[in-house]
């Protein structure tokens, strides 16, 4: 709530800037078109103008800030933040406009020597004044163009300082004119209105970038940099960055250690986006994450390689050997009933391609296809089959402890059984012995008939 609770009142501070901007526009309108009229003075009337549509632009932002600052919905899934750049661009071309409008007049002064001015001190003292509330203007837009990121205030920050510089240049005209030289006055709006174009210039420049998503290349090193500080983070795939008004969304794909948890895998993203924040704080972060699997974990690889195929449902009996430097691969699938051998060779035969693509040091893969047992229904006959049980305990009595043979379960289907048991082992016994030892009773079952297809041995230590 809190934090709700401050981006509300920035909200409000951003609303009130425009509002007091709108005010002081009103009422250096009405003050400099009475002086301009009063005083017949060519600088004074392009700042009555200047002014005047300083009006126009100021309701646009008021408008463009209220706009952009809704939150996000089914239209506008990245905000509203776009509003205050399509304002920056209106008000950068209404003040081109009228530079170009103020050169026009100024020129036609010149031409035809219309130097024709009624000056007293009121004039002077009143332009003083546009430039003192101007420079206050200037403070509460500057501070909250920086605040917000915002091109709207950007915007208003270099018309308000140029309308400073431009009220200077105009006494400065109109004092140079008072003392005989006339031509200083036209001279003087041509010289703030070619100033103004300058700066509009540069001001549309950045404007268009953002709206073509131009983003300086030093932004997406820095969010590389910062991802790259990240242990955990072997690398950035891909970092895509979109800017509306002072947000930015950062969308980041990134591989990451094949060992990582997924219960830490959000803890990953968010430690990111932590780190992203840091630099940019007004962004919406997305992250994506893959495993980056090393080459001494390729079961994983292909595994994920085999997974990735349409239509294979499941994956087992994967083996890895080592033939001098290079290795052979064999894996069994299981595939959906309702391929055909056709459809069925154009997917293994994808699937291989694309391990050797992507793992090194391949030679061969074999593929062995199976139908998706996942829907096979099987009978349990533990109860029904003592004989066999006997049988087996028989068979495999001089590999185990005696009498640790337990929980059997035999379950049947067309006549192929599937037995799984537990037996006791020596407790000191070395792993690969008694991995040796589980081989040895599996196949000595797996002897007793040849209806018996898949045999599971769970050892505990005696």
């Amino acid at each position: 709530m809190e934090k709700n609770g401050k981006k509300a009142g920035w909200l409000t501070d951003k609303k009130q800037v425009a509002l007091f901007s709108l005010i002081v526009t009103i009422i250096l309108v009405a003050v400099k078109v009475f002086i301009a009229y009063f005083s017949n003075s060519m600088g004074v009337l392009s700042e009555a103008l200047n002014n005047g549509l300083d009006l126009v632009t100021v309701l646009i932002v008021f408008l463009a800030v209220r706009m952009s600052s809704k939150p996000a919905d089914a239209d506008h899934t990245y905000g509203h933040g776009k509003y205050e750049n399509l304002s920056a661009l209106i008000e950068i071309i209404i003040i081109s406009i009228l530079c170009f409008f103020v050169i026009y007049k100024s020129v036609q002064r010149i031409i035809f020597k219309n130097f024709d001015l009624n000056l007293n001190n009121y004039v002077f003292i009143i332009l003083s004044l546009s430039i003192a509330v101007n420079i206050i203007r200037v403070y509460f837009v500057g501070r909250a163009a920086k605040r917000f990121d915002s091109y709207a205030f950007r915007a208003e920050f270099l018309n308000y300082l140029s309308d400073i510089i431009s009220s200077i240049i105009v006494i400065i005209g109109l004092l140079v004119s008072k003392a005989g030289f006339f031509l200083a006055d036209p001279v003087a709006s041509i010289i703030v209105s070619l100033m103004i174009l300058a700066f509009g210039a540069r001001m549309a420049v950045r404007v268009v970038r953002n709206f073509l998503d131009y983003i300086p290349s030093e932004v997406t090193e820095k969010v590389r940099s910062a991802i790259g500080e990240i242990p955990e983070v072997k690398s950035a795939d891909r970092i895509l960055i979109h800017e509306v008004g002072n947000i930015k969304f950062i969308n980041l794909a990134v591989s990451v250690d094949d060992n990582i948890y997924l219960s830490r895998l959000e803890s990953l993203k968010e430690k990111i986006r932590k780190k992203i924040l840091q630099d940019y704080p007004d962004s919406e972060i997305m992250v994506s994450a893959k495993s980056s699997f090393s080459e001494c974990n390729i079961d994983c690889k292909i595994k994920e390689i085999l997974l990735d195929c349409p239509d294979v449902k499941d994956i087992h009996n994967l083996n890895i050997y080592n033939i001098s430097n290079m290795i052979d691969i064999s894996a069994h699938i299981e595939l959906n009933k309702s391929l055909n051998l056709v459809e069925t060779e154009k997917l293994t035969t994808e699937a291989e391609k694309r391990i050797k693509q992507e793992i090194q040091y391949i030679r061969n893969v074999y593929i062995h296809i199976e139908d998706k047992k996942c829907d096979e229904c099987w009978n349990d006959i533990t109860k029904q089959s003592e004989q066999l049980i006997k049988k087996i305990e028989e068979q495999i009595s001089d590999y185990i402890i005696v009498d640790s043979c337990h929980n059997f379960t035999i379950l049947e289907r067309n006549g192929y059984y599937n037995i799984a048991l537990h037996c006791r082992l020596d407790r000191n016994m070395e792993i690969d012995s008694a991995h040796s030892v589980i081989t040895a009773l599996e196949n000595r079952i797996k002897n007793i008939s040849g209806k018996i297809n898949e045999v599971l041995v769970h050892v505990e230590p005696g």
